[in-house]
């Protein structure tokens, strides 16, 4: 299942490295092109469901949605013309403020973490905490998981290298032979390669630490110069999604058929397909903070945690927290009438 997704991840972003990207900020004809961070219906099935159900069409808007090479290709696509709109993790949007750019975040996604740091059940290890003097794997050097790890070991008092120690082992398959074999005691993983292991009989649990804040993970980000020109598209596409988020939470079976159609690979096992859209469910489902209204960012939190990333220096800047917003809110759950 991971090999056909990445496989058909890879096909996408080949196509859409190809388009032709334009300067022109102003949106013609509500054509909206969303450039995402992988290819998966499961994954961002409310843009899917907006799209099937017509949401898009009744706003005027003509989505299109296009993967790219992770959350950091899906923000450059959006600085060289070639989408609006990009879903993007929150460190590759500060890592690109960090330089620079002109980019604003808007329209709360995930809600809460896609990473989970994971130990065989039985290991010993019971909190974040006892990762002291262990062996923390990751997928590879530089991704949203070693972030989010490190940021969350450093809750705990921990310092990479001084406290613990960071093997890289790859993802999926990869992972659960070194946490079986004891390479790693504990594996820094997507909510995606945790249900993979987990389908290779390993009971897992997932390592946590005291008051852990529940942070926006996935967000829309926009150039400064297109969200300006668009304020009123931006509002139509952030109440379709709104629609879509909300039917898709309502309507598993239907969610599983739409993506069905759009990405047969992901549904030939319907009982993983379930099992995804349960996670993806999950991290879709609004926190108290968000009082009920979808696209909201808790933006104190966020604030906060990127100051955090910044003085972990897993960022070079926290500076484009200030451009994270919640100016549209109001419009994405109102009837549009």
């Amino acid at each position: 299942m991971s090999k056909k997704l990445l496989a058909s991840a890879l096909a996408a972003t080949a196509v859409f490295a190809s388009a032709c990207g334009g300067d022109d900020p102003a949106t013609a004809s509500g054509d909206v092109t969303v450039a995402l961070p992988f290819a998966s219906c499961l994954s961002w099935y409310p843009l899917y469901v907006a799209e099937d159900k017509g949401y898009f069409d009744e706003e005027g808007i003509n989505a299109s949605f296009e993967a790219t090479d992770g959350s950091g290709g899906a923000v450059q696509a959006t600085l060289t013309g070639k989408a609006e709109l990009a879903a993007a993790a929150p460190n590759a949007y500060l890592s690109a403020t960090s330089t620079g750019a002109g980019l604003q975040a808007f329209y709360a996604l995930y809600q809460k973490s896609t990473f989970a740091v994971i130990t065989p059940t039985g290991s010993g290890i019971t909190d974040v905490a006892g990762l002291k003097g262990k062996t923390v794997g990751i997928s590879a050097p530089g991704g949203g998981d070693v972030i989010y790890q490190e940021w969350l070991a450093s809750r705990a008092g921990l310092t990479k290298d001084a406290d613990y120690k960071q093997l890289a082992v790859g993802d999926g398959s990869s992972a659960a032979t070194a946490l079986k074999k004891g390479t790693v005691d504990a594996y820094a993983a997507s909510f995606f390669d945790e249900e993979v292991i987990k389908g290779g009989d390993l009971d897992l649990t997932a390592l946590h630490v005291a008051d852990e804040p529940q942070l926006v993970d996935n967000f829309l980000v926009a150039t400064n110069k297109w969200a300006a020109a668009n304020g009123e598209t931006v509002d139509k596409f952030g109440r379709a999604l709104a629609r879509g988020t909300e039917w898709g939470l309502a309507n598993p079976d239907g969610v599983i058929e739409i993506c069905g159609k759009h990405a047969p690979e992901e549904t030939e096992d319907p009982a993983f397909a379930k099992v995804i859209y349960d996670r993806v469910s999950d991290l879709l489902t609004l926190p108290a903070s968000a009082g009920g209204e979808y696209g909201h960012i808790d933006t104190e939190g966020f604030t906060a945690f990127a100051g955090q990333l910044a003085d972990l220096k897993l960022i070079e800047s926290a500076d484009g927290a200030q451009a994270v917003t919640n100016d549209h809110v109001e419009a994405w759950n109102s009837s549009g009438k």
